[in-house]
């Protein structure tokens, strides 16, 4: 439809009523004495709030071209003649006189506008335009979401799942979220207040194509709607750079052109321009609408962590070093080409949660923005290496649909391919309590409840935070009368040695008069507590020590009034294996080879108890002791799978089957070209009869490139070429004949092709 000149920050201010033009006046000046930007001296000048001059920023961008302002549409689908009244535009008063007109003259509102001059064809094709796109649900910086998320009111996880809930509620926005509790009431209102601000904003920069202008660095063409008055004598442009007034600004007096090409400008400067005309008495209007020209000098960015081609879990920080010539207005962080978060100041940061990522290559990119929207980027590829299998649960005691009373202990089982690092019990929803060592249980006292019924959870979670609910047990709450006679532990069996810290636990069994509801394993001969943490329901099978060496455990049995009976010991002596890998000291590649297979040096490596294996892969993840191809002798060459740029990962193994960490060397491999090209001689036909002359085509291809091809007629050389085929006529005398065809490439290697052909005639 139609460019938009690019709108100043200063003019979506004032378009937009965020501040009064003689605030804007007084800033302006303030900018020629500080060279700070516009929005910091409004901030400082307590003119606005740091969001209300990141807000605009937002929808700056989206003006360049008309079709980019009418998508930026937000709220209810409004009346042409509301636009028009809401933008200032126009007054009720006008609106009223032209409602009234239409019933008589038959043309539809917009039509009307246009005859009396309040519209031109332009601004009301971009008006309709807005106006369908309100009811167009698409993303938007005007949507109240996004200028809740803009603002810091909410963040961007509240947003996505208000707007899921919506999609089931049908409800607006603003009262899910108020719903949710991320947001008050007041700050929806505001958010309101601030959408319709802007939209009055956007509305103006579409109302402001009475001229247009066309840009580059060092030109602008500026064009205007045509004057009628009847004593017009012609047109001034005026033009200002770095400022939002035209004062001190000397016009060009273009006559009664309705273009005029503005040349000179500094592509670091941005430019305003208007236009007034005069008549023959010397009399000037007032200005135009202003358009700009924005600098066009992009920043420059980089991404400064993480570092390209790394593996990485868990939260990453991303950071981005951007400048520019006048100053980075905000930078975006792009994982996968999807938006995930901006920044309007340094420094430029993005705390990047990979834990719920599958694991693969991301790529990551930063884009920065100057006040001219002027755009540069810079971006890298990660891999994300996370675990995300859950653990497994069950809640092993109590048991369900029984009834428990006193203090009951709530013990879980949990496992996970990695490692548990916390489970939760659950009573009726609320968290009871959390344990992050193994055996998983809690003692719950009962009679701190009222008989009843109640339900019982366990949740486990491993160290990636994947977490797992277990079934639900049922247990019917009823306090008897209390009970103070201890449990008597009538065994305890341990064996007299281990090569484990936790060992095997046999015949470990109590009695008392109300029954036996935990038991417990200590290393310490201190009785302990009926709250403390590791009571389990059952019998252990087994017991933990804190250390190796000759070890004495204390076994112990509570009931449910919690009544701890006295101690029974066991000795045992641990002796634990080897479990620490070796060392590689050094390993070399050479810089470049010529052959996959690449010789190795200096690859050793020690250990406590001996190194027992060697190992090179190309794999970056640590081989299984199991795996094929550990070598007793340290390698002394290492074949890769092709060639470029290759890095190899050395090992080592003990006898107990630890495995060092790796250490890397790097080579660059260039294989030398010994394929010949391949020839398709295609005529003449061989052994056929030709008259005086024959015509000859054939074409060669090559896995690098042709670089000549020959032509033989009985041995002689017809033709030369350096092209990949040959298509040519020879005369030939009767007889017969042998042509030979040969094809060269850079490495000299030679192929030919031969046809028989006869002349009898």
């Amino acid at each position: 439809m139609g460019q938009l000149a690019k709108r100043h920050i200063g003019r979506i201010l004032l378009d937009g009523s965020f501040l009064s033009q003689h605030d804007l006046d007084s800033a302006l000046e303030e900018q020629k004495r500080t060279k700070e930007l516009l929005g910091q001296v409004l901030v400082r000048m307590g003119v606005l709030k740091s969001v209300e001059v990141m807000v605009p920023l937002l929808v700056q961008e989206h003006l360049g071209t008309i079709e980019d302002a009418v998508k930026v549409a937000a709220g209810e689908r409004q009346l042409l003649g509301e636009l028009l009244v809401h933008s200032g535009h126009i007054t009720n008063k006008q609106l009223d006189y032209a409602i009234a007109e239409q019933p008589q003259s038959g043309e539809k509102l917009g039509e009307i506008f246009m005859r009396l001059g309040l519209l031109t064809e332009r601004q009301l094709n971009g008006l309709i335009d807005f106006q369908m796109n309100q009811e167009v649900a698409q993303d938007s910086p005007l949507r109240l979401g996004e200028l809740l998320v803009a603002t810091g009111h909410i963040n961007r996880g509240q947003l996505e799942d208000a707007l899921h809930r919506q999609d089931f509620s049908k409800k607006k926005l603003g009262e899910i979220l108020v719903e949710a509790g991320y947001v008050a009431p007041s700050r929806v209102k505001y958010g309101i207040r601030l959408q319709k601000m802007l939209v009055k904003a956007v509305l103006a920069a579409i109302l402001a194509l009475g001229v247009s202008t066309e840009s580059d660095a060092s030109s602008v063409v500026l064009q205007w709607d045509q004057n009628t008055e009847s004593d017009l004598a012609g047109y001034k442009v005026y033009s200002s750079a770095d400022s939002a007034t035209f004062v001190g600004s000397t016009p060009v007096d273009v006559q009664k052109q309705t273009t005029a090409t503005i040349s000179g400008l500094d592509p670091d400067k941005t430019y305003i321009f208007a236009v007034t005309a005069y008549n023959a008495a010397g009399v000037e209007s007032s200005y135009s609408n202003i358009v700009s020209a924005a600098e066009q000098s992009p920043p420059t960015v980089a991404i400064t962590s993480p570092a390209d081609s790394v593996s990485v879990s868990g939260v990453v920080s991303m950071n981005v070093n951007a400048v520019d010539n006048v100053g980075v207005t905000k930078v975006e962080f792009y994982v996968n080409d999807i938006l995930k978060a901006s920044d309007s100041g340094a420094p430029y940061v993005y705390s990047w949660d990979t834990s719920s990522l599958a694991t693969g290559v991301y790529t990551l990119m930063a884009k920065a923005y100057d006040a001219a929207g002027n755009v540069s980027q810079s971006s890298r590829s990660v891999t994300v290496v996370n675990d995300l299998i859950a653990p497994a649960v069950a809640l092993t005691s109590p048991a369900n649909n029984t009834t428990v009373n006193g203090t009951v202990t709530i013990s879980s089982s949990a496992s996970d391919n990695v490692g548990v690092t916390k489970v939760e019990f659950y009573c009726n929803g609320v968290l009871l309590y959390a344990s992050n060592m193994s055996p998983y249980s809690f003692s719950w006292n009962t009679k701190g409840v009222a008989d009843g019924v109640y339900v019982l959870i366990a949740k486990a979670y491993d160290n990636a935070g994947n977490y797992t609910q277990s079934s639900s047990v049922t247990v019917a709450v009823s306090n008897p009368v209390p009970d103070i006679t201890a449990p008597t532990i009538s065994s305890f069996t341990l064996p007299a040695t281990s090569s484990s810290l936790t060992v095997p636990v046999s015949g470990l069994s109590a009695s008392d008069a109300f029954g036996v509801t935990g038991y417990l394993i200590t290393e310490s001969g201190s009785a302990p507590a009926a709250t403390a943490t590791g009571w389990s329901a059952t019998a252990p099978t087994s017991f933990t020590f804190s250390g190796e060496g000759s070890k004495t455990a204390y076994a112990w049995a509570k009931d449910a009034a919690g009544n701890i009976s006295a101690s029974r010991t066991a000795s045992v002596t641990i002796t634990l294996p080897d479990i620490t890998a070796p060392t590689i000291s050094s390993f070399t590649l050479p810089a470049t080879s010529s052959s996959l297979t690449v010789p190795v040096s200096g690859l050793s490596a020690s250990d406590a108890f001996g190194v027992t294996g060697y190992l090179i892969t190309e794999s970056g993840s640590a081989p299984a002791a199991t795996v094929t191809g550990w070598s007793v002798t340290a390698p002394t060459s290492f074949t890769f799978r092709g060639e470029g740029s290759k890095t190899a990962y050395a090992w080592a193994k003990d006898a107990a089957g630890n495995i060092s960490a790796s250490r890397t060397a790097s080579v660059t491999i260039t294989l030398p070209d010994i394929t010949a090209p391949v020839i398709n001689f295609m005529l003449p036909s061989s052994s056929s009869t030709n008259s005086s002359f024959i015509v000859i085509s054939a074409f060669a291809a090559d896995n690098v490139a042709v670089t000549k091809m020959e032509l033989y007629v009985d041995g002689v050389l017809q033709l030369t070429t350096s092209a990949s085929s040959i298509n040519t006529r020879v005369s030939i005398a009767k007889g017969t004949h042998v042509i030979v065809v040969k094809a060269y490439d850079a490495a000299d290697n030679v192929n030919s092709s031969s046809k028989t052909v006869k002349r009898f005639f």
